[in-house]
């Protein structure tokens, strides 16, 4: 019974991690989400790094191609605070970041 538990947990946070969109439903937290101007996998990984160090974010979802970040959270984060963070990296990189 442990074992098959085990499993079924093991495989639940697989398919989260390979299908954020279905875990973002089952999960349903808050979600904020944001235009950011991504060049690079340089630009998703600094603004990832970024969003990761606030209390509070569970996941972040950063797209070069469609130019968003979707990140799920819950308290003490709040998406002003992200975008503050955000637009700090935006202004030191050249780059165009918002609300969607």
């Amino acid at each position: 019974f442990f074992f098959f538990s085990a499993s079924s947990l093991l495989r639940q946070a697989i398919d989260r991690s390979l299908f954020p969109e279905a875990g973002r439903q089952a999960i349903d937290m808050p979600e904020a989400i944001f235009s950011v101007e991504m060049a690079c996998g340089g630009c998703s990984g600094a603004c990832t790094r970024i969003l990761k160090k606030i209390d509070g974010v569970k996941t972040i979802d950063a797209s070069i191609e469609a130019q968003k970040i979707t990140v799920d959270y819950d308290a003490p984060a709040t998406p002003e605070a992200m975008l503050e963070k955000l637009k700090v990296w935006g202004a030191n990189a050249n780059k165009k970041v918002e609300m969607a």
